[in-house]
């Protein structure tokens, strides 16, 4: 409270010593009578007498304060000598100097002694005045005087006072006033306080007071003179205080908010807050910063903390853009509601705090301003205002469980960004409650209720907190990204994506834990997934993880346990952090080391290392030689490179060196050339048709590469000589159709004779591995990508070999194909099916590279290869069905080592090959179960033909391909023939027809081939060891996805176009769906080809990339394509929400058009698609939302009903049937309240019984039998027991116990249905789920049944009495599967039992504690099974029931049951009752629950 100055140049003497032994005798001074004079002179009407020099003791003083002045300052002795450097202007002033005060000495006064003694002195002086009392009103206007606005002593009477005591070198810096020591006379303090609330008044109604330059405001220094006194005089200083409000001006007023915590007793805070509340009706001016900050200090009621949270929240909507600076001072004064800290005071905190925070979110998002995204001025702000949450939760434990219990509760439909912040905040609060929050989050991603979105918007808006707790965050990802469930994996794949953009802080830590997981050899998932992130976000932020370039070192050691796609994807990533675009710095030791592993993987003896060396060679190539920013100009397309001597030194002849090197080293291996060529045409393709970056090949190296590779390829695969007889296999140039081109009359005939190599190389093969048959499509496939980037798309040096001959059988297109094959031996028969293969894979990539090619004559080329390409597929696969045991396909891809897949396919045939089977010329092709990863069921077929008997294969029209059809996939150009072609419904085509418009078979086709692309990006279906991974679709998906979006617009005039054939198809059979008519040929392309369609629609809306606002273009661009060409033009500036709701309701007019319950099913995965899409914050959106969901259980009702029929005309059956049926169902009952449970479950119980009939079904869902009856009781009973937990853990008002009054009515109904179909699946799911019933009950049920005991005992009774008719099923199923040793229900007894001993107790507790006790009663319940038999076993169960509760089968235990009695008001309890409960306590089993 002091502070030192130094004493004075010249200090005073110290006073005489006092000898205490000696008497001194003082006289009295003169100057007494001095002072009077002086008095008299100045004052005239005064008439004072001489005032006494001596002093009498310190007065006790009422002030606590100045009893703690007096025990920190004991120096009283008073200074020897008085500097009077004026003389005094009024009797006031003359108190003052006599009583020791040094008035004009700097800015305060100084005090020759403490303030005790000062106070003694003043009231000696006064006390001992002739005049006393009359003085006390000449020195009250004295004061008067001193305290007015221009008066010069006004501020030092206010403000703090320097205490020079004599005998000290120090003076002191006393923080009280002159003021306070007046107070502290109980004489004075009246007079003073008049004076002071007086000139309180005059200067609050000043708008402006003049004071001395440099001075403080008078009315802050006189209102702190009344913080001693808020004791004392509480009501008088409020009165005065609320007058003085009333009537002051706005700065007066913001002088009294700041002083009020001080100035105003506890007691009357609550008033002074109605004052507050009362003068400022406008929120803006009542939540000033300064009055918040006053606000936060007071102690307030919960009745006025309930009006000022009212009056915070219409703040906050009312003014949007509420400052983030008084935002946390807000929150805290909202958290001050936790002192009383009861659960409804509490629940309601945390309801306001959520609709405070979302609304902020809901403006925000709204608002297009700089204030949406937080600055760097914001965190502090950000900080603070978490901290206070934070504060909080650590502060009431009740707070935070009910956060928790919040949280865990809410909708799907208002779980937001800020929930996701609070439940890091509570993790890091309680570490303990780590696993509970983590499962609860990782519920909510499984259900799609956190999504990335939400993440995302965490990151824009809470950065600083997520910052914060960036920890906890990347400790659950953690563990996210090692579920095996997609949903979970992939967001934790986008999370790390979005929070790499936060802070450069962060990014290290980021790539050591996508580091440490590619290291995790127990699941090889989530090393690819680390491995694909890493590359993202090396091309998303090169500079940033070029940074950190000398971490990623330790990947080169992990290569040798990495797959060859995972090795793909690791050396992508090191060769391009090495040789990184030129304007980056490159990382020369990893340079080095990559070279190195890279050239002693090629020279290693094993297949598959040397594999993993072609594979980072050519990443390697890819980074090096990607230098070039100039596209190549007309010049240089007539420049030739003959050698690599002529490439100019530096990167570009690095990479030309590296493929010689490769070359060199896997030269005597066709597959090892194969893959390599594969390899570099598949990286060549990605990074320049996609546009991947700024760099392209150097136009050197480009050129010199293109060159080699078409003369190779020239070399070693086009023959112009006359074709010859191999093994008596005739063979002969064939499917020759550049004839057919006008536009060729000028070209050369050796040009138009040339042919494809084909049979010749399979039947008589090169020893040049350069050479062999399995190079010919890849090779192929590299040249024509170096061609398209050199001629910049164009194709016509090379468009010769899209219509050339090929070399093949004579009778490869003969009608007796099947019989001629037949004759020969087995080794040329496998010869001959690998002749078909390789021209099914040659002539799928010359569609797939001139596909692009806009030239008119080369698509219908294109187009009539595509037709016999078809054909051939067709013929093979009639033939594969008389292929000779042990026959493999050959490779069409180089991943895998085609040794290891010939022996596993040839063991397999061997275990095949004793079941053979005969069939008739019209042999069904095969017979093969997708479900089983392409493991074939195909039989061995022996067909009995005659020589020259034609053979007819059946359509298979579920599945294009069989098992053993293992063809070279297509390339992504494929999706221009959508695009480009029309469309005919002619089946089969008018010959006008042929090469310029799709047929259904094509489109059948093509189709196919799109959806399995999108099967591929979308549900991560590819293997790791596939050779899809190296696919352009798979390894940038989001390209595929923008090139598919050109194509949809097209698709969905197809899609129209179809629908409107199958309803005029419908008509004319009068919607009889059995109808022949409806299973022909055509029509059922035309149903297969429209169920694609939908198929592709689902899928591709099914991205889960579309939460990425970098795609949001993209999106709104598909949307709009998705809907027919009429409606776009009116949707351009619509949002995409708005959009996707426009698509929904278009799709769900297609409903009437599906025949087939696989197109069903995907119609109804495309709807809720659409509706997620279409989901945006908002009222409308909402009601759009439910409206939606609405729709589609009704879409999932219609398909129920219907009764489905497969492609031949007979009802659909059969395991994939049933999960399709399953899926329906869960869309049939998803969401459904109790109401719609109720009528549902009333239908059934009238149909059901039919199910006991032999080959009966349900009159309402004609597909479901009691075969599968299972599917539809599984989702009755999830759908219970989901509804009732939803309910449970939502906080409503009302009767709580009609929730389980419905329940338990609900069950009883299935148990109505479990007994009227005796099913073994059902039993096991009725005991599940009502175990779950149970659990449910214990948790969150008994507080409901505690209330409703007194109140309305029959309920209870009638609860109770329902309860006891499940469990004593549940007791005769457990003793019937005991006696009969059902494993898959006895597994669930132990569990049972636990949950219903402990409900039997809780539920005794229950009645005890309300005087009920005398109604559990305890009788012997019997063993019986299913239909009431005893069974006679000694094996002893315990049920006991209080009216809830049976016994579960145990070993030697007495058999209980409680019965409650219908006069619940009985308090007398039976000695048996006791005895028993006394003997069931010493039970081990009961001990395990309590």
């Amino acid at each position: 409270m002091y502070r030192k100055f130094k004493k004075r140049a010249n200090p005073q003497k110290p006073l005489n010593a006092i000898d205490e032994n000696t008497t001194y005798k003082v006289p009295r001074i003169s100057s007494v009578d001095k002072t009077d004079d002086e008095i008299a002179a100045f004052v005239p009407e005064s008439e004072e007498d001489n005032i006494p020099a001596s002093q009498e003791q310190t007065q006790r003083f009422l002030s606590q304060h100045s009893i703690a002045l007096a025990a920190t300052l004991g120096r009283t002795q008073s200074s020897s000598k008085i500097n009077c450097s004026r003389q005094p202007n009024s009797f006031f002033e003359m108190v003052l100097i006599n009583a020791g005060v040094q008035l004009d000495n700097g800015d305060t006064f100084v005090l020759s002694c403490d303030h005790i003694a000062i106070v003694a002195k003043l009231r000696d002086i006064l006390v001992r005045s002739p005049k006393y009392p009359d003085n006390i009103e000449t020195f009250k206007a004295g004061l008067n005087v001193a305290l007015a606005p221009k008066s010069k002593i006004a501020q030092k009477l206010l403000s703090g006072c320097t205490i020079d005591t004599a005998g000290e070198e120090q003076a002191y810096q006393s923080q009280n006033s002159m003021f306070i020591n007046f107070l502290m006379i109980d004489f004075l303090r009246e007079p003073c306080l008049d004076v002071l609330f007086n000139k309180i008044e005059e200067i609050a109604k000043l708008d402006r007071v003049q004071t001395t330059p440099g001075c403080l405001p008078l009315l802050p220094l006189m209102l702190a003179q009344l913080r001693y006194l808020t004791l004392s005089h509480s009501d008088q200083i409020y009165i005065h205080i609320e007058r003085i409000f009333n009537n002051g001006s706005e700065s007066s007023k913001l002088d009294i908010i700041s002083n009020a915590e001080f100035v105003l007793d506890a007691s009357k805070h609550d008033d002074f807050v109605e004052l507050l509340i009362i003068n400022y009706s406008s929120n803006k001016d009542l939540f000033h910063l300064g009055t918040v900050q006053m606000l936060n200090n007071l102690s307030l009621s919960a009745r006025t903390q309930g009006k000022l949270r009212e009056r915070i929240l219409e703040f906050i909507k009312e003014d949007s853009s509420c400052s983030n600076v008084i935002l946390p001072h807000l929150i805290r004064l909202l958290l001050n509601s936790l002192n009383q800290d009861t659960d409804d005071i509490v629940r309601q905190l945390v309801s306001t705090l959520r609709e405070i925070f979302n609304w902020r979110h809901r403006a925000h998002s709204n608002d297009s301003t700089e204030m949406v995204r937080p600055t760097s001025n914001d965190k502090q702000s950000q900080l603070e205002l978490f901290g206070f949450l934070q504060q909080g939760l650590r502060r009431s434990k009740r707070f935070y469980q009910i956060w928790q219990r919040t949280i865990g509760g809410l909708p799907s439909t208002e779980f937001r960004s800020f929930d996701f912040i609070m439940m890091l905040l509570l993790i890091h609060i309680n570490e303990d409650n780590t696993l509970y929050i983590e499962n609860l989050l990782r519920r909510r991603i499984k259900l799609e209720h956190m999504t990335v979105e939400i993440l995302d918007e965490a990151r824009t808006y809470f950065s600083h907190v997520l910052e914060q707790h960036i920890q906890v965050l990347m400790h659950i990802l953690h563990d996210f990204v090692r579920e095996k469930n997609r949903i979970v994996a992939e967001f934790a794949k986008s999370a790390y994506s979005i929070l790499f953009k936060i802070c450069n802080s962060i990014q290290k830590n980021i790539l050591k834990k996508l580091l440490e997981l590619t290291f995790d050899k127990s699941a090889q998932h989530v090393t690819t997934m680390a491995l694909i992130l890493m590359r993202e976000l090396q091309r998303k932020n090169p500079k940033h993880v070029q940074n950190c370039a000398m971490l990623l070192l330790p990947l080169l050691d992990r290569l040798s346990d990495l797959t060859l796609p995972q090795t793909r994807l690791a050396m992508d990533l090191l060769c391009h952090i090495a040789f990184p675009e030129p304007k980056l710095t490159e990382c020369a030791p990893l340079q080095d080391q990559i070279e190195m592993v890279v050239k002693k993987q090629q020279i290693n003896c094993s297949e598959y290392v040397k594999k993993q060396g072609i594979i980072g060679c050519v990443q390697l190539i890819d980074a090096v030689a990607r230098i070039e920013t100039i596209i190549m100009d007309n010049e240089d397309l007539q420049t030739s490179v003959e050698s690599i001597t002529s490439l100019p030194d530096g990167r570009s002849k690095q990479a030309a060196n590296l493929i010689m090197l490769t070359q060199s080293a896997i030269r005597n291996s066709p597959e090892l050339l194969a893959l390599f060529y594969d390899e570099l045409a598949s990286v060549l393709t990605v990074r320049h048709y996609n546009a991947e970056s700024a760099y392209m090949l150097d136009n050197k190296f480009l050129i010199w590469l293109c060159e080699l590779m078409t003369y190779r390829f020239q070399q070693s695969f086009v023959s112009e000589h006359q074709a010859s007889t191999i093994k008596g296999i005739q063979l002969e140039y064939q499917k020759n159709i550049n004839e057919l081109d006008e536009t060729n009359v000028n070209t050369e005939s050796e040009v138009l004779s040339i042919g494809i190599n084909v049979s010749e190389l399979v039947l008589a093969p090169n020893s040049d591995a350069s050479c062999s048959i399995f190079v010919l499509a890849p090779l192929f496939n590299l040249v024509s990508v170096l061609h398209n980037q050199r001629y910049q798309y164009s194709l016509e040096v090379i468009n010769a070999l899209l219509g050339c001959a090929i070399i093949l059988p004579s009778f490869f297109d003969d009608a007796n194909y099947v019989a001629i094959f037949d004759n020969y031996d087995e080794d040329l028969q496998k010869q001959i099916l690998n002749i078909y293969f390789h021209t099914v894979n040659w002539i799928r990539v010359t569609i797939c590279a001139f596909a692009s090619q806009k030239h008119g004559a080369t698509r219908k080329r294109v187009l009539m290869r595509l037709a016999d390409l078809i054909c051939i597929e067709q013929r093979l696969k009639l033939l594969l069905s008389h292929a000779p045991v042990g026959f493999v396909p050959p490779p069409c891809q180089f991943l895998n080592t085609p040794k290891q897949t010939g022996a596993q396919q040839g063991s397999r045939d061997k275990r095949q090959a004793g079941k053979t089977k005969t069939v008739t010329n019209e042999t069904v092709g095969e017979t093969e179960d997708q479900q089983v990863g392409n493991q074939s069921k195909l039989g061995n077929f022996t067909i009995k033909l005659g020589s020259c008997k034609s053979v007819k294969c059946k359509i298979d029209f579920e599945h294009l391909y069989g098992p053993l059809e293992r063809y070279r996939q297509l390339d992504v150009g494929i999706i221009l023939l959508l695009k480009e072609e029309p469309f005919t419904l002619n089946h089969p085509m008018e010959p006008e027809e042929n090469g310029t418009h799709l047929g259904l078979l094509e489109l059948r086709f093509i189709l196919t081939d799109l959806v399995h692309k999108l099967g591929t990006v979308i549900n991560g279906h590819q293997d790791v060891s596939e050779m899809d991974s190296l696919r352009s679709h798979v390894a940038k998906p989001e390209h595929f996805m923008c090139d598919l979006q050109e194509c949809l617009g097209e698709i969905s005039t197809l899609l129209k176009t179809l629908a409107s054939y199958i309803d005029e198809q419908l008509e004319k059979v009068n919607n009889v769906h059995s109808n022949l008519d409806l299973f022909k040929d055509k029509f059922n392309y035309v149903k297969t080809c429209f169920g694609l369609c939908i198929h592709l629609f689902a899928l591709y809306f099914s991205w889960n990339e579309w939460t990425d606002k970098s795609q949001a273009q993209l999106l709104q661009s598909s949307l709009r394509n998705a809907l027919p060409e009429e409606q776009r033009k009116t949707i351009k500036k619509q949002s995409v929400a708005n959009i996707a709701s426009k698509v929904f309701d278009y799709f769900l007019k297609f409903e009437k058009s599906v025949l087939h319950i696989g197109t069903a099913v995907q119609l109804q995965r495309l709807l809720r698609s659409l509706r997620k899409l279409s989901y945006s914050p908002g009222e409308n959106a909402a009601r759009r939302a439910v409206q939606q969901a609405e729709e589609i259980r009704k879409t999932c009702t219609i398909m129920l009903k219907r009764k489905w029929f497969n492609h031949t005309g007979s009802l659909e059956k059969g395991a994939q049937c049933n999960i399709h049926l399953d899926e329906l169902v869960k869309g049939f009952l998803k969401d459904s309240p109790f109401e719609r449970q109720k009528d549902i479950l009333s239908d059934l119980k009238e149909e059901c019984g039919l199910l006991n009939k032999k080959d009966k079904a349900l009159d309402s869902f004609p597909n479901v039998k009691k075969a599968n009856f299972p599917l539809l009781f599984r989702g009755l009973c999830e759908i219970l027991i989901t509804t009732l937990s939803a309910q449970c853990n939502t906080d409503t008002d009302g009767d709580r116990f009609k929730l389980w009054e419905s329940t338990i009515s609900l069950l009883n109904g299935l148990l109505d249905v479990v007994q009227k179909v005796e099913q073994p699946r059902n039993f096991a799911l009725f005991l599940k789920h009502s175990q779950l019933f149970l659990k449910l009950l214990l948790q969150h049920g008994l507080p409901v049944l505690e209330a409703i005991v007194r109140d309305s005992p029959e309920r209870l009774i009638k609860f109770l009495s329902e309860l006891q008719n499940v469990t004593k099923f549940l007791h005769n199923l457990c003793c019937h599967s005991k006696s009969i040793k059902n494993t898959a229900i006895i597994c669930y007894i132990p569990s049972l039992r636990e949950t219903l001993e402990t409900l039997v107790f809780r539920v005794k507790a229950l009645l005890a504690a309300n005087k009920c006790h005398a109604a559990f009663h305890i009788s012997i319940l019997d063993n019986k099974d299913l239909h009431g038999d005893a069974i006679r076993t000694p094996a002893g169960s315990f049920a006991n029931e209080t009216n809830s509760d049976e016994e579960i089968p145990a070993d030697d235990t007495s058999v209980d049951e409680t019965v409650l009695d219908e006069n619940v008001t009985t308090t007398s309890v039976s000695s048996s009752t006791r005895r028993s409960t006394i003997n069931r306590s010493k039970s081990s089993s009961r001990s395990k629950c309590f």
